[in-house]
């Protein structure tokens, strides 16, 4: 059961309204979900139409729109533009290049639709060139361009946490070890810490996967994971955080 379920019904009900639609200001003026999701699609398709393809007549607005719609459903998942080009060219843009497709996602991040994650080698602490994941700089834009995206989604509360660690002043990578990754390496004043996120901590398999992504990692850094469960799962010296108590500045995270 979603933990969310055990919240007071007001505060619950808050909850997955700002998890779903954000925090934009004019959204509150409309009360119901489909009129939400008009006005904010409306507001994504004017940027698009005024900041990006009418300032620059050689963009494809087709292809253009069909890339911006897919990186947004995606952000946060690995991202290939090989992979893109070639869905463009089978669905008709035949022009769209690996090329296309960068220059494409550089005007998404000037109009504030998108921020690039670089890789931090967490054995090496050095920072990757790579940029192989791309976050939605609000989710109002990714709950309004796609039909599938859902709260459960791992992907979609790693969004909500990033764009809350960035607003916070944290300078965030997602982190490379020699057996995989974790989501987040957050950084501020030569400091850092260590973050997974997940939905719930359902049974044992879960909460092994989301504890062991620490395992390849010798520094001594702080290590979180976050969920929306209100059981505290903290365990071997990593904590273990409420994604709503984290939101709301009931908890917080501390850098070494």
């Amino acid at each position: 059961m979603s933990c969310l379920k055990k919240l007071p019904a007001f505060r619950r009900e808050s909850c997955h309204d700002y998890l779903k639609w954000g925090g934009f200001p004019l959204r509150f003026q409309f009360s119901d979900e489909t009129s939400v999701r008009r006005y904010l699609l409306n507001l994504y398709e004017s940027i698009v139409r005024k900041d990006i393809i009418g300032k620059n007549k050689r963009i494809n607005g087709g292809a253009f729109k069909a890339i911006s719609l897919y990186v947004l459903a995606n952000s946060g998942k690995e991202f290939s533009a090989s992979n893109i080009a070639n869905y463009c060219n089978a669905n008709g843009f035949p022009e769209v290049s690996e090329r296309t497709v960068y220059g494409y996602l550089e005007k998404m991040q000037k109009a504030f639709l998108l921020h690039p994650v670089r890789k931090y080698a967490v054995s090496g602490k050095a920072i990757l060139k790579s940029k192989e994941k791309y976050y939605a700089v609000d989710m109002r834009f990714r709950t309004a361009t796609s039909n599938t995206v859902k709260i459960e989604e791992g992907f979609f509360l790693e969004n909500i946490i990033y764009n809350e660690l960035r607003v916070r002043g944290y300078t965030v990578f997602t982190g490379k070890t020699y057996k995989g990754e974790v989501d987040f390496v957050a950084v501020k004043d030569g400091k850092k810490c260590f973050l997974q996120v997940a939905y719930l901590l359902a049974d044992e398999a879960v909460i092994k996967r989301e504890f062991d992504a620490f395992a390849p990692i010798s520094d001594a850094s702080p290590k979180y994971v976050m969920s929306l469960d209100r059981i505290d799962f903290s365990r071997d010296g990593i904590v273990h955080l409420n994604i709503i108590d984290f939101l709301l500045h009931k908890v917080d995270i501390y850098l070494t």
